[in-house]
C-alpha cells in the first residue's frame, strides 16, 4: 500500500517553521504531511529564541521518542524526510522499524563516521570553539547561518529566511553528537 503521509523532521537551527514550503508542496501532491517539533519545541520561533530553556533541557532519546510515537501511531507507515540532525534521526527510526521509506537530506553524520568534511566543522564551529558552550543553547550568527544553511540565496532571501527561522541549538545534544565516535552508543 502507498504511503499516504510524509513526516519531514527538522535539524538543529531550525524549527518545523523551516518546513513551512515543503509541507504545502506535498500536500498540494495529496499527501498529509506532518513536521513535529522536538518536545518542547511546539513554540514559536520568536518564543525560543526569547527563552531557550526547552532547547536546553531537550535531548536525543525524547526527541527520538516523541518520534517513534507519531509515527507508530499512524494508520499506514509514512515517507520519511529529515534535514541534517533530522536526517540522522530519520535513518534511527528506519533502523528502529519505522517508515516506509526515508530521506537524509544533508544529514548531519551517525555514529562511525571518523571523518567530517571542513565545511561541516566551518558550518557549526560557533558550537564546537568553546567546551561551555555544552551546557547551553547556542546560536549561529548571520554570517555562519548564510554560510551553513543560504549560501545559495540572495542576500535579501538569506536574511529573510535567518530572522524567520533561526533558533539556538541543544549544545549537549550537539557536543555529544561530535563526541559520539569517543563515547559510542551514549545516546540510542
Amino acid at each position: 500500500m502507498r504511503p499516504d503521509t510524509i513526516v519531514l523532521i527538522h535539524g538543529f537551527w531550525v524549527t518545523p517553521r523551516s518546513w513551512e514550503h515543503w509541507i504545502s508542496r506535498y500536500e498540494a501532491q495529496g499527501f498529509k504531511v506532518l513536521a513535529p517539533a522536538y518536545p518542547g519545541f511546539e513554540a514559536e520561533v520568536e518564543a525560543l529564541n526569547a527563552d531557550t530553556t526547552p532547547i536546553e533541557q531537550v535531548t536525543v532519546p525524547q526527541i527520538i521518542d516523541s518520534l517513534e510515537k507519531l509515527v507508530g501511531g499512524l494508520d499506514r507507515p509514512p515517507i520519511l524526510i529529515g534535514h541534517s540532525a533530522g536526517g540522522v534521526f530519520t535513518q534511527i527510526l528506519l533502523d528502529h522499524g519505522y517508515g516506509a521509506a526515508g530521506v537524509a537530506i544533508n544529514s548531519a553524520p551517525t555514529e562511525g563516521v571518523k571523518i567530517i568534511p571542513l565545511s561541516q566543522i566551518k558550518a557549526t564551529f560557533p558550537m564546537l570553539k568553546n567546551p561551555a558552550n555544552r551546557h547551553k543553547a547556542v546560536g549561529l550568527d548571520y554570517e555562519h547561518w548564510r554560510y551553513a544553511f543560504t549560501n545559495t540565496f540572495p542576500e535579501h532571501e538569506a536574511r529573510a529566511a535567518y530572522e524567520r527561522y533561526h533558533i539556538p541549538a541543544s549544545g549537549h545534544i550537539f557536543w555529544g553528537s561530535a563526541l559520539a565516535n569517543i563515547h559510542p552508543g551514549k545516546d540510542d
